[in-house]
């Protein structure tokens, strides 16, 4: 793939060495009918590129938007195509089913990948409404992709349980088993959805999912959430991570956006996530985990005597060793948080060890 006839500055651009490539998505269902929106990218980029450089030698590229023709399908293509190039993406505007081809894009690089949707709701059932569809349903969409030949684990953060209904309740922990923070979990403890944003290679952000005090023009405000101050650590979480191949914001709608709170709101958290990319932690676990410590610690469990974790020195991040119990294979470190650390300490299992031990079987 190449870029359209006259672009040769983006091609010189992306040759160079950029933080960031950022592509607008303006496009919401609505009514069962697809419409562009222009000031749902435009408005976030003027609030952006107003802040304060977080550093002098920072490269972003901005591709401008994703044309009105099939923009599932571009937005699929023009991100595989970047990923290929080895950039980082940030996709800005559309409803979250905006996730689902940028999921399709990462399996077309063959290599399994874990995604971390941040979402006060599940997303997992027929819409009520056509005025729900398909954003209420897309998680399940990307569940039953068939399309999709590689392995791909779901992570969630920020689920308010007023909007989880006991049919996707039964779904969650019977058949998804995915790991999963609570709104009232990230709020006591926001350091504990790092271990969230530690390595998913897509990170796609409800808007709804802040409070609507500090973000009132999307889709569903609510009066519960994530104050802006959390939401923003959470991106620096996901600019620091691993492998962020691609951050959404979604659920921007700019004709409520009468003071431009929203859009402020949105830019802020782009910010913050170009912030962490540009102070990544060094503290990715060499092979033989030498460069981390190891610290076993003695459970009261019927099938383990005892949970191994391990801390990096410097930057002090926490990783659990999981060796699975039912199917035969090699131990695997996933992160986690002091916090699953001091649980083992009184002697219980954390649930992240349980799910983490169902999602190795």
């Amino acid at each position: 793939m190449s870029f359209p006839a006259g672009t040769l500055a983006v091609e010189e651009a992306l040759e160079r060495e950029v933080l960031a490539v950022c592509v607008g998505y303006p496009y919401y269902h609505h009514r069962g009918e697809l419409k562009q929106l222009r000031a749902a990218s435009q408005r976030i980029r003027h609030k952006l590129y107003q802040l304060a450089l977080p550093s002098p030698t920072l490269r972003l590229v901005d591709l401008g938007d994703i044309r009105p023709e099939n923009p599932p399908e571009s937005i699929e293509v023009v991100t595989g195509e970047l990923l290929r190039r080895g950039h980082r993406i940030v996709v800005i505007g559309g409803g979250q089913e905006a996730a689902h081809p940028l999921f399709r894009a990462l399996a077309t690089q063959e290599t399994p990948f874990t995604y971390t949707l941040i979402d006060r709701k599940l997303d997992l059932l027929d819409a009520i409404s056509t005025e729900e569809a398909p954003h209420r349903r897309f998680h399940r969409d990307m569940l039953l992709d068939g399309t999709v030949g590689v392995p791909a684990w779901g992570q969630i953060v920020g689920i308010a349980w007023h909007w989880v209904s006991p049919a996707e309740e039964e779904i969650l922990h019977a058949h998804l088993r995915v790991p999963y923070l609570r709104l009232h979990e990230v709020l006591s403890d926001p350091d504990r959805a790092e271990p969230y944003l530690r390595t998913p290679a897509l990170v796609s952000m409800d808007l709804g999912s802040v409070r609507g005090a500090d973000a009132p023009a999307v889709l569903d405000p609510e009066p519960e959430g994530f104050p802006i101050e959390v939401a923003a650590k959470l991106m620096r979480f996901a600019g620091m991570g691993y492998r962020t191949d691609i951050l959404h914001i979604a659920n921007y709608f700019p004709p409520r956006d009468t003071d431009g709170r929203t859009a402020v709101a949105a830019a802020l958290l782009l910010w913050y996530y170009i912030e962490g990319r540009l102070n990544p932690q060094e503290d990715f676990p060499l092979p033989d985990r030498s460069n981390l410590e190891r610290i076993i610690v003695p459970v009261s469990h019927p099938e383990i005597e005892h949970l191994t974790f391990y801390q990096h020195p410097h930057t002090g991040r926490w990783w659990l060793e999981v060796i699975p119990i039912v199917a035969a294979g090699p131990s695997r470190l996933f992160p986690c948080t002091r916090y699953e650390y001091e649980i083992a300490l009184t002697g219980e299992v954390p649930r992240l060890w349980d799910i983490l031990q169902l999602t190795s079987a």
